[in-house]
């Protein structure tokens, strides 16, 4: 996962604050998130959703390599 990417995002949209209420999550916890890379499937789908994503920029962030 790019969480550079995705924080980059997340603030062309608005805040971190703002962001991890959406989410539902602590803004702590956002930040751990981004860090460690660990977000669970629904939450990435939660965070494509709400940044409103293309297919190519989500899956640019939340993927390293191609899949087969």
């Amino acid at each position: 996962m790019n969480g550079k990417r995705l924080e980059e995002k997340i603030k062309e949209k608005g805040t971190m604050k703002s962001f991890s209420e959406e989410m539902g999550i602590a803004e702590s916890t956002l930040y751990r998130k981004l860090n460690s890379g660990k977000f669970s499937v629904s939450e990435a789908a939660k965070a494509v959703e709400i940044l409103g994503l293309c297919n190519e920029e989500a899956y640019s962030i939340f993927f390293r390599s191609k899949l087969a």
